[in-house]
């Protein structure tokens, strides 16, 4: 049991180190974004580095959280997508995964971070340059 313990620590303590190095950080478009002391139910991460896109549900809510990932604008089809739901859990891809996620440097990336199931959404654009 203490084995457990020690690997949730060391996967949490992981989420958090990531996070705290993103070169960007996200959040969804729900109506309690814009409340002070009040958290989103999703916060996203982008290192460019590895082209690294890391989403976290906030809330135990029954809904989840999408991420949308564009080459250039946040418009049109997306070049890759993924959710993750359930209160705590991450869901990460990066370019060492291949395909569509390796990222092309130099080029902007577009984000659209969607609480799931209903879509309220936050756009972002990035330039990946590292």
């Amino acid at each position: 049991m203490a084995g457990v313990a020690a690997a949730s620590a060391a996967l949490v303590m992981g989420v958090a180190n990531s996070a705290v190095a993103a070169d960007h950080t996200m959040h969804t478009g729900d109506a309690w974004g814009n409340v002070p002391g009040v958290d989103w139910s999703g916060t996203g991460f982008f290192n460019e580095y590895g082209d690294v896109v890391t989403i976290k549900d906030n809330d135990a809510d029954g809904r989840g959280v999408t991420m949308n990932v564009y080459i250039g604008s946040p418009d049109g089809n997306p070049r890759y997508s993924f959710t993750v739901g359930g209160e705590g859990n991450t869901a990460t891809k990066k370019a060492s995964m291949g395909g569509k996620y390796d990222l092309p440097e130099n080029t902007y990336i577009g984000f659209k971070f969607c609480r799931a199931p209903d879509g309220e959404c936050k756009d972002y654009k990035f330039l990946n340059d590292n």
